[in-house]
């Protein structure tokens, strides 16, 4: 049996391992992944990233393909309730409704993207920047001890081998093998309902006309579904349930049965339907006890079931992986204390928690059943994705302030720490406050902040960790943002001659809202960094 090592083993190589995979590897983080099935997912699944979503893409250099592999998708915003395609429309909705004005709070947008097609975009921007994907491989066992994880892989011809991580990352899916087999309870509601999405082919060009939908649910005397098609017309996804309680089972989903489905929800007898592949899944409302259990990290679905009504549980795990990366990358190369690990649960296990329940709230509002409360405690898409704070976690609240609460609408916070930095375009050059941020830790200093410049570079060295300054200028200088120091100081809650730490993801770490005399900024500084990194 031969034997390797790696840093970080990824156990789950569909989206959300892919995107741990493309964030570490960001950060310089060597990294293997493992997966069972032989490529990315032929399933569309899950087909909507948020802005906020957007915007960690862009980090890592991979929005930009996916916005040329989603062009098709630009119309299909509407979502409709319809007896069929060809049938009444019962009602009809704008998804995002007021998009186009989030300019003030994000250079990103909506991404309406199947995961078959985001898949191989992160795939391929993780083999270039050196992560190393094994698919055809699945993990059989592993052991963790004190100083990592030892696993044992098997590849599709039945070859075993021996691998060395110092940390594994789980992200292997609802029915995680890593987390039962380390007895990770999980809360929540649990199963809501099974259901199962029928992968199909069929010319929806007749139908549609100049119609295009994001989602459509169907309800007539043979089916009741959400049924989405592609940007080529040709291709669609249809989604039904089934109740094991009425005797009803996933082997009564035959070839014909879907078929005779599918095209109920079209409603013509004249497109042709030709069915890909079926994928069962359940409507859960899950979270695992812990993110977080030795060696052992745990992200996306293996984290947490959320509701697909909505659309967050991608997005959720997406910023799950984009949260743990780069705390991976610092504790492995030893910038900081392995405790800064325990905030990743800190942090995202109550956003999995209120996610998961606003995925239910959706639900509820959807089919028509919430109650005035439930109605009350349903938040909108960018509270939700855009508008979390952190209660607990890397970073260090202003002292003798309230906090914020969990979630907000992002345009009332202010800077606050834990919460996601806010957008700001600087002038003269039009750079974004957005794109200074995803490597190392940033401070930012206002028109009056000049002086931070040398107490950065002192509480770096200090701190023994990369940090990177900028200027916020009032006035054209050269080499400083010019011309929107007064607009930056307000986004972010502080004076002119205020500073704001930010983590490398965006994330809001500290903030001083003025200067003060030297000796007391660097010191504070200093403090603030080694809290934050368990130093």
């Amino acid at each position: 049996m031969t034997t390797s090592d790696t840093p970080v083993l990824i156990v789950g190589g569909s989206l959300v391992g892919l995107s741990t995979a493309v964030f570490l590897a960001h950060h310089n983080v060597p990294c293997t992944v493992v997966e069972r099935h032989p490529g990315t997912s032929i399933h569309p699944r899950a087909v909507g990233y948020y802005p906020r979503t957007a915007e960690l893409l862009r980090t890592v250099g991979v929005e930009g393909a996916a916005k040329e592999a989603a062009s098709g998708f630009e119309k299909h915003k509407t979502r409709a309730g319809v007896v069929s395609l060809a049938g009444e429309v019962l009602f009809s909705k704008e998804e995002l409704e007021g998009g186009d004005e989030l300019s003030d709070l994000t250079p990103s947008s909506l991404l309406l993207l199947p995961q078959d097609r985001l898949e191989p975009i992160l795939r391929a921007r993780a083999e270039k920047l050196g992560a190393d994907l094994r698919f055809g491989t699945e993990l059989v066992s592993f052991e963790q001890d004190d100083d990592g994880v030892t696993a044992v892989l098997r590849d599709t011809e039945g070859a075993e081998s021996t691998l060395r991580a110092r940390y594994l990352v789980a992200a292997d899916g609802p029915r995680s093998t890593v987390r039962e087999s380390l007895g990770i309870e999980r809360e929540g509601r649990g199963v809501l309902s099974r259901h199962v999405s029928i992968a199909f082919g069929a010319d929806f060009r007749a139908v549609l006309g100049d119609r295009r939908y994001s989602v459509v649910h169907v309800k007539n005397d043979t089916v009741t579904g959400i049924l989405v098609h592609d940007d080529t017309l040709t291709e669609g996804t249809l989604i039904v349930g089934y109740d094991p309680g009425e005797g009803e089972s996933l082997e009564d989903f035959t070839d014909a049965r879907c078929a005779e489905l599918v095209s109920a929800a079209i409603g013509s007898d004249e497109v042709e339907v030709t069915v890909r592949s079926r994928f069962p899944w359940d409507m859960a409302e899950l979270v695992a006890g812990t993110f977080v259990q030795g060696r052992v990290l745990i992200a996306g679905d293996a984290a947490h079931q959320i509701p697909p009504t909505g659309g967050y549980g991608a997005n959720t795990g997406i910023a799950d992986a984009f949260n743990l990366a780069w705390k991976l990358a610092l504790v492995l190369d030893g910038s900081a204390g392995r405790g800064l690990l325990k905030t990743y649960d800190e942090e995202r296990r109550p956003v999995g928690v209120y996610t998961a329940g606003q995925g239910s709230l959706q639900l509820a509002m959807r089919s028509g059943t919430a109650t005035e409360e439930q109605r009350a405690a349903t938040d909108d898409a960018m509270t939700v994705t855009m508008g979390q704070a952190y209660r607990s976690g890397a970073f260090v609240p202003d002292t003798g302030a309230a906090r914020p609460p969990l979630t907000s609408d992002p345009r009332a916070l202010r800077g606050e720490p834990g919460t996601r930095a806010p957008y700001v375009v600087l002038e003269p050059d039009g750079v974004a406050t957005l794109d200074l941020f995803g490597r190392g830790f940033v401070l930012l200093a206002g028109p009056d902040g000049g002086a931070w410049a040398e107490t950065a570079a002192q509480a770096a060295t200090e701190a023994g960790v990369a940090l990177a300054f900028h200027h916020v200028g009032a006035t054209a200088e050269a080499g400083t943002p010019a011309g929107s120091g007064g607009r930056w100081a307000a986004a972010y809650g502080v004076r002119a001659d205020g500073a704001v730490l930010v983590r490398p993801d965006g994330i809001v770490a500290w903030r001083s809202a003025g200067g003060g005399p030297a000796g007391d900024r660097r010191a504070a500084l200093v403090a603030a960094l080694r809290r934050i990194l368990d130093l």
